[in-house]
């Protein structure tokens, strides 16, 4: 049956190790690869959709204002909502107007001269963003609603009746308390700018009490004169998909001209645009970043493929030499190369697609990709299928390669070159691992010279900067290359150091090794890229995780930050469980250089035991630098500052000027988002800057907990505002996009092991089988299964020693490199907290630990299959042959 069979498959039947490993490698990088790309964007999606989720109001929302008349209101009304409806397209959005008049003055309170004020409002929707505590709403001109704190400070309630004066008019109107009530979340971002509805009372150049809440009919048909009307635009962006985050963020920076076309006396405020680019250029950059793992693969699994692709090409060089002798031309060998190679590659693409959900499957079990809560991908999409197409064809294309160029020599010369010592590759010749180092500096240069992989191209739109993505994997490429010059030297050193010193396998693996070293450049060169994808990967995430846990940390500030509330004191919070120490602290916006920056003023004398400051972001300790900022009175207050207000020298509070002198300067000041210019000064030393003590109150405490631990104090603070590092750290690291790359790293990592292994026993099972003489010759001369184990480890070990000593090098050299510009890169900020490389040692050892038992367990089943074969039938079958 065979003889029907075309020769094609009559070769590959031929030759079924070589081109089982060469289809198990296909297979491996067209599932990878497609398990990465569809990892990347289900996670991206997530990422998207999870951001847009937690979004605050002031970020999507949409602001309108104008003054109307009881006249042009329904118009203005109109335009607005058809302006943001049109700019909105298909993404629903919810329009609320509140209207306000001009102020009344409470009769009973006009002294002459400076009246307690009040006005009469209407908003759409209150009544489902508050609760009743008295009364019911009204729905008569004459009934209004007060707020909780503004009837307590009115000193009315339900039923109370009053007179209030316009300011405008002169009329007097007799309004009677339908209902009291009180706001679900004062706090609420579409209250911001409401600051009378929310506290009750409203102090500058007047004190205004309210506001008075009254139907919108009413309103329009009593209250009109000086009215102004705030429309409130909340878009729902849970069903935006990623790819409609730039066309969207378009049409809505339109909405100004949509609204003022119809209105034109409107002022229209957005943010959604702003936030929609921030959106996709952080979406674009989790993209890219998820990409450099697959750029690795990539680059592995084609030399993986391509040391099969050689040594296939080279157990078959007297085949193919004595076909071309018999006339077989060059086309038609070139047809039987691509033949076999389609043979073998094609089945992987509709296979591998179905393999990939599978592997995410398992990945999504390991417990910080579980816990974002995003499911992996049940079945494939096209592009998937169009990916692993694209991989196969590409591996196709290496595997059918090499037996090409080897069918140029004809029979005669492929016997006259048998024998000669290996030479150095067509590769190295060249010099292209010199042209790999330029490249591969060029991107690692690059990668570290911008904030992240990404360019503007023509016509202004983002895409990635392929050069700055492959970055880290050229870097391993080029390393690995490098490496492969010290294989000749390294091996004729260790000759050396083996010829004059009892031992049987040494002496011959070191003999051996030097003789043919261009024989395990190839393994060792895959070995080395794997233990460094592998190192790289570990590392990668390891600094991940540390930089989210820095952030978490820099952000709060102390273990646990709690807002104050009246009558809190110091024993109000060392009195919970595990809080070892409590520090007041007053935090304000003041004006420094021009700018907004933030002031924190604490207790200088315990701010030491509950600062979280990092290391590497002061020259001086928490307690040196709070012992500085202790002063006296009558002197200019003593600060520590970020680097941006090192030359201040005055800052101003409200209407307050504050000269200040400079003590400490901190890369990036704890308890402020990171790049906030901030200002740390002692709550005692400010209050007693001139007569304004009293204008500094304790605004929030600063808590240390016992061993870090802030679950029981967090607990017993679950009422109050609080903001926990731990809380903080687990959102960060819950984060889809964060534990997305770090899922892609695991898939890499894992892909990178395998590959590394299958090429090992390829490569070692060849090279064992073609010795079968050489085997068969020492077994008759008495040499023992040990000393044949102790050969092939001998030899062995000199290539793995080497790729495992190189791999953690030249991983730990491109990752100080490339990996804290790409994970400041993966967090789309343009700056404040630097990241710093983690390097998880213990589980580098761990690593080389595994794979050198794993390469060991396979040179001892070889050495057992070699040992096993009876010498005067291998030499009799080398006879025959």
């Amino acid at each position: 049956m065979r003889g029907r069979l075309p020769l094609v498959v009559r070769r590959a039947l031929a030759e079924p190790l070589l081109l089982a490993a060469a289809f198990g490698s296909i297979l491996l990088a067209t599932t990878a690869i497609s398990a990465l790309l569809l990892h990347a964007g289900s996670v991206t999606q997530a990422g998207v959709r999870r951001a847009l989720e937690t979004a605050p109001l002031a970020a999507t929302a949409t602001v309108v204002t104008s003054s109307v008349t009881a006249g042009d209101f329904a118009a203005a009304d109109r335009a607005v909502r058809a302006g943001i409806a049109h700019a909105h397209g298909e993404v629903p959005v919810r329009v609320t107007v509140r209207v306000e008049s001009a102020s009344y003055a409470l009769k009973e309170d006009d002294r002459g001269g400076q009246p307690v004020l009040t006005r009469f409002a209407a908003y759409e929707g209150l009544d489902g963003q508050a609760d009743l505590v008295s009364g019911r709403w009204p729905t008569e001109g004459t009934a209004v609603a007060l707020s909780e704190p503004a009837a307590r400070a009115m000193g009315v309630s339900t039923g109370d009746e009053f007179t209030v004066v316009g300011r405008l008019d002169g009329k007097s109107v007799r309004v009677r308390v339908a209902g009291v009530f009180r706001l679900r979340d004062p706090d609420d971002p579409r209250w911001r700018g409401e600051e009378l509805l929310r506290y009750g009372t409203q102090t500058g150049d007047f004190t205004s009490r309210g506001p008075l809440v009254v139907p919108a009919g009413a309103f329009l048909g009593r209250f009109a004169t000086g009215v102004s009307a705030r429309w409130l635009a909340e878009p729902d962006l849970r069903r935006l998909s990623s790819d409609r985050l730039r066309p969207f963020s378009a049409s809505v920076a339109a909405v100004s001209a949509d609204v003022r076309s119809g209105c034109p006396r409107c002022t229209v405020t957005e943010t959604l645009s702003g936030t929609l680019l921030r959106l996709d250029r952080g979406a674009l950059v989790a993209r890219s970043t998820m990409l450099v793992p697959v750029l690795q693969l990539l680059v592995l699994s084609a030399y993986a493929l391509a040391l099969t692709a050689r040594l296939l090409a080279e157990h078959r060089r007297m085949e193919t030499a004595l076909l071309r002798s018999r006339g077989g031309g060059s086309p038609r060998l070139a047809a039987t190369a691509a033949g076999e190679a389609l043979l073998i590659a094609l089945p992987c693409a509709p296979v591998a697609p179905f393999l990939a959900p599978v592997l995410l499957r398992l990945m999504s079990a390991f417990p910080w990709i579980e816990a974002t809560g995003v499911a992996p991908p049940r079945a494939p999409d096209g592009a998937t299928f169009a990916v692993a197409a694209a991989v196969a064809l590409a591996c196709a294309a290496m595997l059918a390669a090499p037996p090409l160029l080897a069918a140029r020599r004809t029979y005669v010369e492929e016997q006259a070159v048998l024998g000669r010592a290996d030479r150095p590759g067509l590769v190295q010749r060249a010099g292209a691992d010199v042209a790999l180092l330029v490249l591969a500096a060029l991107a690692v240069w690059r990668l570290r010279a911008q904030d992240a992989p990404e360019v503007t191209r023509l016509g202004g739109e983002l895409g990635l900067d392929p050069l700055v993505g492959a970055g880290p994997a050229l870097a391993l490429l080029c390393g690995g290359m490098a490496a492969l010059r010290l294989v000749p030297a390294v091996a004729r050193v260790a000759e050396r150091a083996t010829r004059r010193r009892p031992g049987f396998g040494p002496a011959v693996a070191a003999r051996q090794v030097s003789r043919r070293p261009a024989r395990y450049s190839g393994p060792a060169l895959l070995l080395t890229m794997a233990t460094a994808i592998g190192v790289l990967s570990l590392t990668t995430a390891a600094t991940w995780r540390g930089a989210q846990e820095d952030r978490a940390m820099h952000l709060a500030g102390a273990a646990l930050r709690v807002s104050a509330l009246p009558g809190d004191d110091a024993r109000t919070f060392t009195a919970l469980p595990g809080v070892a120490a409590a520090v007041p602290a007053h935090r304000a916006t003041v004006v420094a250089n021009g700018a907004d920056a933030t002031l924190i003023a604490a207790d200088a004398a315990h701010l030491g035991r509950v600062l979280l400051l990092r290391p590497d972001l002061s020259e001086r300790s928490p307690a040196t630098l709070t012992s500085r900022i202790a002063g006296s009175a009558g002197q200019p207050l003593p600060v520590v500052v970020t680097p941006g207000l090192a030359d201040t020298t005055r800052i101003t509070a409200g209407t307050v000027a504050i000269p200040i002198r400079v003590v400490g300067v901190v890369t990036a000041m704890p308890g402020t988002p990171e790049g906030t210019p901030a200002l740390l000064a002692d709550l005692a030393a400010l209050r007693g800057q001139g007569a304004q003590g009293a204008d500094w109150p304790v605004t929030e405490w600063w808590l240390a907990a016992d061993g870090n631990d802030t679950t029981p104090a967090a607990t017993a603070l679950a009422r109050r505002d609080v903001v926990d590092v731990a809380t903080l750290t687990a959102g960060h690291r819950d984060d889809p996009t964060a534990a997305g790359l770090q899922g892609a790293l695991l898939l890499g990592f894992a892909a990178a092991l395998a590959f590394a292994v299958l090429g090992f026993l390829v490569n070692a099972a060849v090279s064992a089988r073609e010795r079968r003489g050489e085997f068969a010759v020492l077994g008759a001369l008495g040499v023992s299964f040990r000393q044949t184990l102790g050969l092939l480890a001998a030899e062995q070990s000199f290539v793995v020693g080497l790729s495992l000593a190189g791999g953690v090098a030249l991983a730990v050299a491109v990752s100080a490199a490339v990996v804290p510009p790409m994970v400041t890169a993966g967090y789309a900020t343009g700056g404040g907290l630097p990241v710093l490389l983690h390097v998880p040692w213990l589980q580098v050892a761990a690593l080389a630990v595994a794979v050198l038992a794993v390469l060991l367990v396979i040179v001892a089943g070889l050495a057992r299959s070699l040992h096993r074969r009876e010498p005067a039938a291998v030499l009799r079958s080398g006879e025959a042959s």
